[in-house]
């Protein structure tokens, strides 16, 4: 009888087995739990870079001399080269409002000192000077002066803008003989002689200022000089910024048709001056523009003869200065007198090294 009854379970139990499987399984297939889904690859790191730091700021080389030439300026900006004299120049222009300075490859045209474009040049040998208003050879005119027998070097002179006037350096500048010779270029005749040399001061440099001439006497062997405005009969007019007023390389540059600006040889000072009447309507001292030594003193200019003086926006001078602020520029208003300067950064100047680093 056991035996029966656990024969008649066995196909119970193989049923309920196979339901319960067929079970698992529907609930399988049927959405019942299974394995969630791997969980997505993290995102790449992005790693900023820092920003490039700014460019360094464009220094001027502290030469020594440090002549400024190529100078040229305008409302907004202005552009110069700095030289040693020698095999050293570098060239730059300057944003007047940022107060930012570049690097220029090539040097500026430089500024005509007068306010008319020039038409006129003069081509010097030392025989004979031209002057000449354009291109070709018909508009050349030829000045004869008499000059030493056996003399090797250009006549030394200079012209108007407009190639009316010419005035030729001629004589013995080291015995204190050299003269002014005044020239009317189209009739070809000379019409005046100005004996400009005065004590030391015998060797002379001319420009010709509208019809006035400018003669700057120095004393040759030095950087120190006088200048004197003359008429083209020769009359001696008036002394340049005054009796004590320096002209050592600086030339005048036009502000009105007869009003001039005269920097003094060390750029301490500007003279305004009406070239027709002599009258010297206004100075401006340029003490701001060098600062102070490194005692703390008041520079009163800098080495003569460096710097050089432009004109700027309406009713602006710019001078750009030499040794020893280099490249410094001053921003002259003539209304009010003021000056606004510009500070340039001088190049580190790399340092010799001492006997001892020599010797290890």
């Amino acid at each position: 009888m056991t035996s029966r009854g656990t024969g008649a379970l066995a196909p119970a139990v193989v049923a309920c087995t196979t339901f319960t499987l067929t079970l698992s399984l529907a609930l399988v297939a049927c959405g019942g739990k299974a394995k969630p889904p791997p969980p997505p690859p993290p995102e790449p790191v992005v790693v900023k870079k820092p920003p490039p730091p700014p460019p360094p700021p464009v220094c001027v080389p502290p030469l020594e001399p440090a002549l400024i030439g190529m100078a040229t300026a305008d409302d907004g900006a202005a552009s110069f080269c700095v030289s040693d004299g020698a095999e050293q120049s570098a060239c730059f222009s300057v944003d007047l409002a940022k107060q930012k300075y570049a690097k220029l490859d090539e040097p500026p045209a430089a500024q005509p000192v007068s306010l008319e474009p020039p038409v006129a040049r003069l081509v010097a040998s030392p025989t004979d000077v031209q002057v000449c208003t354009g291109e070709g050879e018909d508009t050349c005119k030829t000045l004869k002066p008499k000059v030493p027998k056996g003399a090797t070097e250009p006549i030394s002179g200079a012209v108007d803008a407009a190639g009316k006037w010419a005035v030729l350096m001629i004589g013995d500048t080291e015995k204190g003989r050299g003269v002014a010779e005044v020239w009317d270029v189209a009739r070809g005749k000379k019409t005046a002689t100005i004996k400009y040399a005065k004590g030391d001061h015998r060797c002379g440099v001319a420009q010709v200022l509208g019809d006035v001439v400018y003669v700057s006497a120095s004393v040759c062997a030095g950087p120190a000089a006088k200048g004197a405005l003359y008429s083209m009969k020769g009359k001696k007019l008036a002394d340049v910024g005054g009796k004590e007023f320096g002209t050592y390389g600086a030339s005048a540059v036009q502000v009105t048709p007869t009003q001039w600006a005269f920097l003094e040889e060390g750029a301490g000072v500007i003279a305004l001056q009406d070239v027709k009447s002599g009258k010297v309507d206004q100075t401006i001292d340029l003490l701001s523009l060098w600062g102070t030594d490194a005692d703390g003193a008041a520079r009163g200019g800098g080495n003569p003869g460096e710097s050089a003086l432009v004109r700027g926006g309406e009713g602006k001078l710019l001078v750009i200065a030499g040794s020893p602020v280099a490249g410094t520029i001053g921003v002259v208003d003539l209304t009010s007198g003021e000056t606004t300067v510009i500070p340039s950064l001088a190049c580190e100047v790399e340092k010799s090294p001492t006997p001892a680093d020599a010797a290890d």
